[in-house]
């Protein structure tokens, strides 16, 4: 896959977030989800956090690869999975549609500007993730898998609050 393909995935997944959040009223962003620690709020402002994570993750693999490798070998993913709860639990009472909307436009800006950055020979350089951290990319992870993680993160949670609210 070349740039120009995983910049319009980008843009794609941009839109269906926008289509998602406008599907959900506001009211609804306190209910609870299958996941019973988080609510609809919860789940949409964990979502505008992903792509910027990623990109971060993008640029350790491309400019420090080897110490990324080590960090992800010896960081406990038990604190990992605690600080994403922390980073998504009880945002509810603090989100609203637009500043959904504004985060996410935040965080798509820094994605494609993490993609202009990254050199096409460098979305293969790569870092093995443990299995415990994130199951979704364990094993070897590339910059351009990471790039493609960013719809996959929101497919899950998009079909996740669909199963839910019908929406």
């Amino acid at each position: 896959m070349n740039k120009l393909e995983i910049e319009a995935e980008l843009d794609e997944t941009h839109r269906r977030f926008i289509a998602l959040v406008e599907s959900i009223p506001e009211v609804n962003y306190p209910l609870p989800t299958d996941n019973p620690v988080w609510t609809v709020g919860d789940i949409l402002f964990h979502i505008t956090l992903g792509p910027r994570a990623i990109a971060l993750e993008v640029w350790m693999i491309v400019h420090a690869g080897r110490l990324f490798g080590v960090i992800m070998r010896h960081f406990p993913s038990r604190l990992f999975n605690s600080v994403n709860a922390w980073f998504g639990r009880g945002r509810n009472q603090r989100v609203s549609r637009q500043g959904l909307l504004k985060a996410y436009g935040k965080a798509h800006t820094a994605i494609k500007s993490g993609l202009r950055r990254t050199r096409e020979e460098d979305l293969g350089k790569s870092v093995v993730y443990p299995s415990d951290f994130v199951s979704d990319l364990a094993g070897e992870v590339t910059p351009e898998r990471l790039f493609r993680y960013v719809k996959g993160h929101f497919e899950a949670h998009e079909g996740q609050l669909r199963r839910d609210f019908l929406v």
